[in-house]
């Protein structure tokens, strides 16, 4: 596979952030002329690989309409645009499926806006080829509503020619490489990052924490950049020598500048997982199971691992994924560094108290 230069969760450009307590609801108006025979699919950009899409069409005769987003604020404001729930009623929604994280995915479920996996389609024997883990996820255990279509991390990608050891996240307050870094312009792993420096959890409620946090991000902010769409050419062509970033971002890059490296820190990062799910009023219910069914089949499940970079959290498809990707600890991290890893959780009411800290942190910026 040739290397791309777009980050698989960055193209156009960094999406501002969308308050955390924005309601969501419904995913646009349309007719559902023709819907019968096409599945509208809205997923993270480059994050497919190119030959699947065909081949369920050739198999199922069903068209995919596909549009991409490049972060989870750009999903959320996308969607919150669209059209929100009222007590009055729901617009139809343009698509059929959707990739949220987790807790954008807890938010669409306290919203209704999604429906329940077809189980004469989507079958448990489907189900079963996911990893334990996978059916036991906090947000939908069982995988009533869901299943992953990537599993990831987010630490730091760095230039080994540059830092003889792995840097930590206290490298963004070291103004030695001031300009030539990056931390995610993705409002949760932003405070992350400044968080875990600070030996924080990175799903604290607490205001003292937040500040604490956002005073921080505020001097990492003076030595680099927010980015999370230029980020991953910027560290191929080392424009950039230490990034905040998703692993399979930094796995790309490397395919082009062998020099570069993932780390999680021993403060510890986040773990994600996209999950694919559909929503409550799709056009085309019955062709997205259809979809959500072939994306189970362990050898096209491995066909989008080997192309992204990326576990996809079907535990029978790793008989036919590629060794090296099996054996690299970026992918798949040993339980030691899997033991200091966070899923970042919707906050609730409580996540303003990060919107605030974000505005704040990035008018001290401009």
């Amino acid at each position: 596979m040739s290397a791309r230069g777009v980050s698989r969760r960055g193209f156009l450009a960094a999406s501002s952030a969308l308050g955390g307590a924005a309601l969501l609801g419904t995913l646009g108006g349309c007719s559902k002329q023709a819907a019968d025979a096409r599945v509208s699919f809205l997923n993270w950009q480059d994050y497919v690989d190119p030959t699947l899409l065909p081949d369920f069409t050739t198999k199922t005769g069903l068209d995919v309409g596909y549009e991409t987003y490049e972060s989870n604020d750009a999903l959320e404001e996308r969607l919150a645009a669209a059209g929100v729930i009222r007590k009055g009623g729901r617009k139809a929604t343009t698509f059929d499926l959707v990739v949220p994280s987790t807790d954008l995915f807890r938010r669409l479920r306290e919203a209704d806006a999604l429906q329940p996996l077809d189980t004469s389609v989507v079958t448990e024997a489907l189900l079963g080829n996911l990893a334990p883990e996978m059916r036991r996820l906090e947000v939908d255990t069982g995988n009533r509503y869901a299943i992953p279509w990537g599993t990831g991390t987010t630490g730091i990608g760095y230039d080994t020619s540059v830092f003889s050891t792995p840097p930590t996240w206290d490298v963004f307050s070291d103004g030695t490489h001031a300009g030539k870094m990056s931390l995610l312009a993705e409002r949760r792993e932003a405070f992350a990052a400044a968080l875990l420096a600070l030996g924080k959890d990175p799903n604290t409620t607490a205001s003292a924490d937040v500040d604490a946090a956002a005073d921080l991000l505020t001097r990492f902010a003076a030595n680099a950049r927010f980015d999370s769409a230029g980020y991953l050419d910027a560290l191929a062509d080392g424009t950039v020598v230490a990034a905040q970033g998703y692993n399979t971002d930094v796995l790309q890059a490397r395919k082009r500048n062998p020099k570069l490296a993932f780390t999680i820190p021993p403060q510890g990062g986040t773990r994600w997982v996209d999950l694919l799910c559909i929503p409550k009023d799709a056009p085309n219910p019955e062709g997205a199971n259809r979809l959500v069914a072939f994306y189970l089949d362990p050898k096209i499940s491995a066909t989008n691992a080997a192309y992204n970079l990326v576990s996809t959290g079907n535990q029978a498809a790793r008989e036919f994924v590629p060794a090296e990707l099996l054996s690299d600890p970026s992918v798949f991290p040993p339980e030691s560094v899997v033991a200091t890893l966070t899923e970042i959780k919707d906050l609730g009411a409580a996540g303003d108290l990060y919107d605030a800290a974000w505005e704040r942190v990035t008018k001290a910026r401009a």
